[in-house]
C-alpha cells in the first residue's frame, strides 16, 4: 500500500523522546500510528541529545541520506529503529554483506503460481513509492558496484526499472539510512570496504561514539529494572559495568597491551544480566558474581580476559575472592 497521502502527525520532543533539555514546544514531524513495518519501540531506549541533534536537523532538512558511522554495538542501528519507532514511520532493513546484490534491496523478476514472472519491489524501491525509510546494515560490506546502484535513488532522481520500463519517483519523504563500522576501526571487523567517492559523496554523515557514562549508565539501570531487579541491587551494578566499559575502552583506543577490542554496550547489557543472576550463588561460594559473569558475557582472549577483571577489582574494589 502506498502511504503517500498519510497524514503527517507532529511529535514533542520532550514527550516522545524523554528529553526534557529539549525547548517546550519543540516538534519533529512523524506519521499517524498503525502502519505496518513500524519497528517496535522499546521502553528501555535511552536518546542522547547530541545525536537527537543531528538526526533532528538531517530530518527536517530534507536531506535524503545519512551514513551512521562507529565502533562495533555503539548503537547505531538501535538509533535509527527507536527514531523510527517513536515517530510511527515504517522503516525496511536491509543487512548487508560481501555477497549481497542490489535486486536484493531494488527489486527482481520472480515466477508466480500461473508460471509467469511478476516485478516484486524490493524495500528500497517499496519505501520510494511510499516517503518511508531503509537501513541499510553494515553498509561498507556491500561491493562498491553494488552500491553504485543506489546513487541515482539516493539523490532523489527517478530511475527506470530496467524489467518493467516503469519509472520510480522517489517520494519526497523517503529517507536512507547507512550504518558501518569504520574501514580504519581498531576493532577487529573484517570484510568491509572503501565505497566509491560518488556513492559516498551521496551521504550526510554522522559519527556515533559509545553514549555518555550517565546515559548508558540509566539504559542499563532500565533493563535491569525492567527484568524487575531491586533497585537497590540494579544501581551499582549498572555503575560498576559502566566505569570498567569506558576504562577499557580508553585502554583499547591508547593500544594497552592485550585489550584488543573495546566492551560494547551490547555486551555490558549482557554482562550486567548476568551479575545479577550470578550474584546470590558465586557469594555463597566466597567468589565475585562481577568477575566471574564477564567471563559468559564477552568472549576474550586470556590476556585480555586478565586486565578486565583487573580493571573489575580497581572498581568495584573487592577481588574475585571478595577481598577488598
Amino acid at each position: 500500500m502506498e502511504t503517500n497521502n498519510t497524514a503527517i502527525r507532529k511529535y514533542n520532543v520532550r514527550t516522545t523522546f524523554g528529553l526534557m533539555e529539549a525547548p517546550e514546544h519543540a516538534e519533529i514531524p512523524g506519521l499517524e500510528p498503525g502502519m505496518k513495518g513500524v519497528p517496535p519501540s522499546d521502553a528501555t531506549y535511552v536518546f542522547d541529545a547530541d545525536r537527537m541533534r543531528q538526526l533532528t536537523m538531517f530530518w527536517v532538512g530534507g536531506f535524503k541520506a545519512l551514513l551512521i558511522e562507529g565502533d562495533p554495538a555503539a548503537g547505531k542501528t538501535s538509533l535509527v529503529e527507536q527514531w523510527h519507532a517513536r515517530l510511527n514511520v515504517p522503516l525496511y532493513k536491509v543487512p548487508c554483506s560481501p555477497t549481497t546484490e542490489s535486486y536484493r534491496f531494488i527489486g527482481q523478476l520472480l515466477p508466480t503460481e500461473e508460471g509467469r514472472l511478476q516485478w516484486k519491489d524490493g524495500p528500497v524501491v517499496t519505501a520510494c513509492r511510499e516517503g518511508t525509510s531503509v537501513l541499510l546494515d553494515e553498509y561498507n560490506t556491500l561491493d562498491p558496484g553494488e552500491a553504485n546502484a543506489l546513487n541515482m535513488l539516493l539523490e532523489g532522481y527517478s530511475w527506470t526499472i530496467p524489467e518493467t520500463g516503469e519509472t520510480i519517483k522517489p517520494h519526497p519523504r523517503t529517507r536512507f539510512f547507512a550504518t558501518q563500522n569504520a574501514v580504519d576501526s581498531r576493532a577487529a571487523v573484517a570484510g568491509r570496504n572503501v565505497q566509491d567517492v560518488a556513492n559516498d559523496d551521496r551521504f550526510s554523515y554522522m559519527e556515533v561514539d559509545y553514549l555518555k557514562p550517565e546515559l548508558e549508565e540509566a539504559l542499563v539501570l532500565r533493563h535491569l529494572l525492567a527484568g524487575r531487579v531491586d533497585k537497590a541491587v540494579a544501581e551499582p551494578i549498572a555503575k560498576v559495568c559502566v566505569l570498567v566499559a569506558n576504562k577499557v575502552r580508553e585502554a583499547f583506543r591508547s593500544d594497552a597491551a592485550g585489550v584488543d577490542k573495546p566492551l560494547s554496550t551490547r555486551a555490558v547489557l549482557r554482562w550486567a544480566k548476568y551479575t545479577v543472576m550470578y550474584q546470590g550463588v558465586m557469594k555463597t561460594q566466597g567468589r565475585s558474581g562481577l568477575h566471574f559473569a564477564i567471563r559468559q558475557a564477552v568472549r576474550m582472549s586470556p590476556v585480555m580476559s586478565r586486565a578486565v577483571r583487573e580493571t573489575i577489582t580497581l572498581v568495584a574494589g573487592y577481588d574475585e575472592n571478595l577481598v577488598s
